[in-house]
């Protein structure tokens, strides 16, 4: 699993002109079941018109930093997942619902998107999802790491 990401963000100086305002490393944090979460840019209110000079400040905080881990409506969260391979005496993790449209890349492996209908789709490196506020699993039944860029989006369904 991936320790850390560099993370580049970029901004307008007081003159007006384009530069960089923060060049640091994000750590990958494990969270229950054993997966691990990189929080590389995080911002609410974004979206919505809001300064965008305060943007990003929450980014590489751990979600007891910063109380609900999702945005909020207008809001943007860039994440990184590594789902471990399952255990197959385990039994499958719940359905889980987030009140975003996440839209998210496999980088790395393979995983299982799974509908409370009993419909899936495998994904595999360099195939892409939109996810749009739905009830939702992943499994990863296979022997290596998956890791998914994640990007989340807060709305007000």
């Amino acid at each position: 699993m991936t320790s850390s990401y560099r993370v580049v963000e970029t901004g307008v100086t007081e003159a007006g002109l384009s530069t960089i305002t923060r060049d640091n490393l994000v750590p990958v944090r494990p969270v229950p079941g054993g997966r691990g979460l990189g929080r590389l840019w995080e911002a609410d209110g974004v979206l919505s018109g809001a300064d965008a000079a305060n943007s990003g400040a929450d980014a590489g905080k751990s979600p007891a930093d910063s109380g609900t881990p999702f945005p909020t409506a207008g809001g943007v969260r860039f994440w990184t997942v590594t789902v471990p391979p399952e255990d197959p005496d385990a039994p499958p993790s719940a359905f889980h619902h987030t009140p975003t449209l996440d839209l998210g890349l496999v980088l790395s492996g393979q995983i299982v998107l799974e509908m409370e209908d009993g419909t899936a789709a495998e994904l595999s490196a360099g195939q892409v999802f939109a996810q749009q506020s739905t009830p939702h699993r992943w499994r990863n039944p296979h022997p290596v790491d998956a890791v998914v860029a994640v990007v989340m989006l807060g709305w007000g369904r």
